[in-house]
């Protein structure tokens, strides 16, 4: 006993490790997947008297691991419970944590709290994605205000580079996200982006709202010493810049002709 000096600590960021990890090594399917899930784990004590009798279990413990997922990605990942079980346990490396998985189990996550957001390779968006998905799927909403802002300005931004469109004013400071969002409205319609009226009008009325979100991120997020807004605001606050970020997302992804 104490011959070992494990961490016996799981990192904060695991789910994106995880992810970005299994990136590297090839996967597709699966991290995008993984994206929208929880991983939780349950400490069951020493290894041994948990069950693991194979293999060098001295002063390691034993986890169960659980995947919360939406309903629709359960079947999926139940596919890969063998690998992702084996990239877990690569991940959290035993002989530093001291941690070895004896199973991972599947639950089935509320749908109500989830909010596509466009996916990323970038490291910066793919973390702030899963952050905000953590808490929605947590059902605080109002942690998600700030998180968001800087997802979407960081989003937005990109989008804008890419199509050569100006990010910066003329004293060299980072344009606003509504002003972002203007210009990128005004580059979709003069290059006849959309079908109807109807969408790039939505689209063109998106700016105020990014105006004003803007404000709330300010004034009513955990950005600052704010009197919070409450959840139900909050959410649905969330759910209108999803929707936006997500129509650009299709036109980007060539989805909208």
């Amino acid at each position: 006993m104490g011959e070992y000096n494990f961490t016996y600590e799981i990192p904060n960021d695991f789910n994106n490790i995880l992810i970005r990890t299994l990136r590297i090594n090839g996967f597709n399917e699966m991290p995008n997947i993984l994206e929208k899930c929880k991983i939780s784990f349950e400490n069951l004590g020493y290894a041994y008297y948990a069950g693991i009798r194979k293999g060098d279990t001295w002063d390691k413990y034993a986890l169960n691991v659980t995947i919360e997922a939406p309903v629709q990605a359960i079947d999926e990942l139940k596919r890969y419970t063998k690998t992702i079980t084996e990239w877990i346990q690569k991940v959290l490396k035993p002989n530093e944590s001291g941690f070895l998985i004896k199973k991972v189990e599947f639950l089935v996550l509320d749908d109500d709290m989830i909010v596509d957001l466009p996916k990323s390779t970038e490291d910066n968006l793919v973390t702030l994605n899963n952050e905000i998905y953590k808490a929605l799927s947590n059902k605080r909403p109002a942690l998600v205000l700030d998180r968001l802002h800087t997802f979407s300005i960081k989003y937005i931004r990109e989008i804008c580079q890419k199509h050569n469109i100006q990010v910066k004013s003329n004293k060299g400071d980072f344009l606003p996200l509504h002003s972002l969002a203007g210009s990128l409205a005004k580059y979709y319609d003069e290059n006849n982006m959309f079908q109807s009226d109807f969408t790039i009008t939505a689209l063109k009325a998106s700016i105020s709202i990014f105006d004003k979100y803007n404000i709330v991120r300010n004034n009513q997020s955990y950005a600052h010493d704010n009197e919070i807004l409450d959840d139900v605001e909050a959410e649905y606050a969330i759910r209108i810049m999803a929707a936006t970020l997500n129509l650009i997302d299709n036109v980007e992804n060539g989805k909208i002709s």
